[in-house]
């Protein structure tokens, strides 16, 4: 009856009732949290003209993927910690595959919330505990193949349920060191195998939740690691690069900005500073960044704000944000090698600014961040560039990065292989 009212409704009054959809169609993607994703591919890379599309596409990036393999690189893998999940995407009892180091491994959440990493294959006859496997037990895991049951804890077997022998030794998976923190769960990588070196800083507000998540981008990167948090010290691109505002029809594309306008009529000014935050904290480095934005050569108020952004390792950023009169916040920045080439850049929020200002930043940085992927994924990576005085600390910052590699931090060979070879750490 009342479906038939709707209808009857609709037939009487169907531009009045398509406006007023549209209008809160509209009021809800406005207000939506952004969420911008930008698979490998999408962003910086060249396909050709006319450009190719399906499998022409997909073999055309698999050949890029190849060739990018250029330059004397560092070690594809640093030691430090890594973000792997969002904490609101892993439920209680779940287990979620996640790629990370060039390999798959099992992120658990456990019935009482606690996180735990494991490898993904039983050792018994090599099931993925991905696929279709259960928590158990509150903290332990259930392979699919025959119900072998471990410790998500400690990875050791506590149950082969058809045998009531001596369970074996080898019976083991290896555990990962894992942290749940800020809302996002990381994961401790080390090549020697050393415990975690340092603790991941907690942000009161968010644990008081006094700022709360605003949005979300999240970007594939064909690059080094290195390349990406390296940008921090390279003041110099900020007036060049990213110097004019996206434009709505250019956006992020560099092939179609024209980037030589020394004054384009909507600018952002950057003035920045990067150094290491002290000896005690040595696996920190610390950027502070003021920026403003000018129209025609005026400055426009109330587009001003101030930055610090804290470097933990080679692959967590905290950006501290002032914006005055707008409120305060902070962006994390998480970069994690999921192969060595290929980088999954997460960009996440959390403020007490009102949401349109936030979605319109947040916006506004990652079409200025993908202009840096433009750059990243069809560069070389120079072991001794040619530098001039006010290109930054670019050779300190490669300094301060080379403490995160050690002499057995897997190297990428050639043909796409991996080697741990000893190396010396001065070498990069």
């Amino acid at each position: 009856m009342i479906i038939e009212q709707l209808w009857e409704f609709f037939l009487a009054h169907p531009v009045s009732v398509l406006t007023t959809l549209a209008i809160l169609y509209a009021i809800h993607i406005t207000v939506k949290p952004l969420n911008r994703i930008r698979r490998l591919g999408d962003v910086g890379l060249f396909f050709g003209k006319p450009e190719l599309t399906g499998f022409y596409r997909e073999r055309q990036l698999e050949r890029l993927k190849l060739l990018r393999r250029v330059g004397e690189m560092p070690p594809v893998f640093p030691n430090g910690w890594y973000c792997v999940c969002e904490s609101e995407k892993l439920a209680k009892n779940q287990i979620m595959e996640i790629t990370v180091l060039g390999q798959f491994l099992s992120l658990i959440r456990s019935e009482s919330g606690a996180v735990y990493i494991t490898d993904s294959y039983c050792p018994h006859i090599g099931a993925n505990f991905n696929i279709g496997g259960r928590v158990v037990r509150d903290n332990c895991i259930q392979c699919p193949f025959h119900g072998w049951i471990f410790s998500a804890e400690t990875g050791k077997c506590v149950e082969v349920p058809y045998d009531e022998g001596r369970i074996p030794e080898q019976a083991k998976v290896t555990t990962w060191p894992c942290i749940e923190r800020n809302n996002s769960i990381y994961l401790w990588y080390h090549c020697d195998g050393a415990a975690p070196e340092w603790e991941i800083p907690e942000i009161a507000q968010i644990t008081d939740g006094i700022w709360h998540l605003g949005g979300r981008t999240e970007h594939e990167v064909m690059c080094h690691i290195q390349e990406i948090p390296e940008n921090g010290a390279d003041i110099a691109h900020l007036n060049y690069l990213h110097k004019s505002a996206p434009a709505i029809t250019e956006g992020s594309n560099i092939v179609k900005t024209d980037l030589s306008d020394p004054q384009p009529a909507v600018q952002h000014v950057w003035d920045g500073k990067w150094e290491v935050k002290s000896e005690a904290d040595k696996h920190c480095g610390v950027m502070h960044l003021n920026q403003y934005m000018t129209l025609w050569g005026y400055r426009l108020p109330l587009t001003g704000s101030k930055l610090i952004a804290e470097q933990h390792g080679p692959g967590i950023v905290h950006m501290i944000f002032d914006f005055g009169f707008w409120g305060k916040g902070v962006v994390f920045q998480t970069v994690t090698p999921e192969e060595p080439l290929l980088q999954r850049v997460r960009f996440r929020i959390f403020s007490n600014i009102p949401w349109f200002f936030v979605k319109f930043f947040m916006t506004v940085e990652s079409m200025q961040f993908e202009r840096d992927v433009f750059v990243w994924s069809n560069k070389k990576y120079i072991k001794s560039p040619l530098l001039v005085k006010n290109d930054g600390p670019i050779q300190k910052h490669r300094r301060w990065f080379s403490q995160f590699y050690t002499a057995n931090s897997p190297t990428m060979l050639k043909d796409g292989s991996l080697s741990n070879q000893a190396k010396s750490i001065n070498d990069w």
